[in-house]
């Protein structure tokens, strides 16, 4: 019976790769990628308005601006996941998808070919940016290779949860358009204001945060945020900056360890998961 169920889902997978590889989509969002990989130099700049002291040749910069770009690419993750979500309810195709497997075998096969794609764009990033962006462009130092493979390997990981949380929020809401909406806007915007409205009167400054406050990190986009900048602000030796800078690079109060945002983003992820099994499990299609 697991033969069969495991066969079964091979033929779903291959079939919502055939699907996926005869769109132009997924590649076509690589262009946003290769921007923001040209861009890196000037990205990393960020942080010499936070610490002057970092000169424009310095291997941080190039770091701060690696991480910069990996939050931005997490968007398009995301926004990938979402397209690829609601495909086959914009094509009108879920009925022949659903013919090919069962519906959670369906939702399952596309979360693996987000988290596949997601993960890409910011393999790419990481491989491409430091030459673009960095040392060809810029002229900046190039970071420790330890230091850069740590923080790819977890901006890889943040885009490809945000590419299974695409896919959720595509399951959730069916309307491309609006899903797009939806996962972009907040991501961009819906989330800066939550957590602007959750520091809100904070006194962080004066004593502790807020309890209010405190729960900025674990918004699933500042966490993921979190797990990126926190080993380049460790990297650059601040002393008793570094928390002040870590708060601001990811708008969070009181931020906890990266591992504990990354697994904050990774808790959201299942449970959007979860969430679109369900619903999707329930959706009539006729």
């Amino acid at each position: 019976m697991a033969t069969v169920s495991l066969d079964r889902f091979r033929a779903v997978l291959t079939a919502e790769v055939r699907k996926t590889l005869s769109t132009r989509v997924w590649w076509l969002l690589f262009l946003p990628v290769l921007l923001l990989a040209l861009a890196q130099s000037l990205l990393g700049s960020i942080l010499q308005l936070l610490v002057p002291q970092a000169t424009d040749t310095s291997s941080i910069l190039m770091l701060a601006g690696l991480a910069s770009a990996l939050t931005m690419t997490a968007i398009v993750g995301g926004a990938f996941g979402t397209l690829l979500g609601t495909g086959d309810f914009r094509h009108r195709t879920v009925t022949l998808a659903y013919l090919t497997g069962s519906r959670g075998q369906v939702l399952a096969a596309k979360a693996l070919i987000a988290a596949v794609v997601a993960g890409l764009y910011a393999l790419f990033l990481v491989v491409v940016g430091p030459l673009l962006g960095g040392a060809a462009l810029g002229g900046q130092q190039l970071p420790d290779l330890g230091r850069l493979a740590g923080l790819g390997a977890i901006g890889i990981l943040v885009c490809a949860l945000w590419g299974v949380l695409g896919v959720a929020v595509g399951t959730l809401v069916t309307n491309q358009a609006g899903a797009i909406a939806l996962t972009v806007g907040y991501l961009l915007i819906g989330e800066n204001l939550i957590a602007g409205a959750l520091r809100a009167g904070d006194g962080s400054s004066l004593g502790d945060p807020s309890v209010f406050a405190r729960l900025t990190p674990f918004l699933p986009g500042n966490a993921g945020d979190l797990a990126i900048w926190e080993p380049v602000v460790s990297s650059a030796g601040l002393g008793a900056q570094s928390q002040f800078v870590l708060e601001f690079l990811a708008g969070v109060s009181a931020p906890p360890p990266g591992w504990v945002g990354l697994l904050v983003l990774a808790v959201w992820t299942a449970a959007g998961i979860a969430l679109a099994a369900v619903v999707g499990a329930r959706r009539d299609i006729t």
